[in-house]
């Protein structure tokens, strides 16, 4: 995960580096909303990564899915990342929500898992009787 993180920001120089101009495109997708988009990048790509030979997820899972889930189109979606990286308080910031995101993300499923391997060995416990 620090990683990533430390390849985003990488990104975010590179890009903030690229040009001088900041001018704001006509179909700019909202921070929240980019946030959200990022943030299933993401999830995407470790799904990719950890599950790549399972052919169902290729089938739903990538670009596709981004564009139909937030009705953005490629242009639209790289001319937002262009412009949010020029920015980079505000790019920083969408990072750091999506790291947040992520970490409650984590959380959530630790908390989960231990709850089913609580139930798991209850379980047991109850058919050995």
């Amino acid at each position: 995960m620090k990683i990533l993180i430390f390849k985003l920001i990488l990104l975010l120089i590179f890009f903030s580096g690229c040009s001088s101009s900041t001018k704001k495109p006509k179909n700019l997708i909202s921070e929240k909303k980019m946030e959200l988009i990022m943030q299933d990048i993401i999830l995407i790509r470790v799904i990719e990564k950890n599950y790549n030979n399972l052919v169902e997820y290729k089938n739903w899972l990538g670009d596709k899915y981004i564009y139909e889930k937030y009705k953005v189109d490629s242009i639209q979606l790289l001319e937002s990342e262009k412009y949010y990286a020029k920015s980079p308080k505000r790019y920083l910031k969408i990072h750091e929500d999506i790291y947040k995101n992520l970490e409650k993300l984590i959380d959530s499923i630790d908390v989960l898992s231990k709850e089913q391997i609580r139930k798991a060995k209850e379980l047991e416990l109850k058919n050995r009787d």
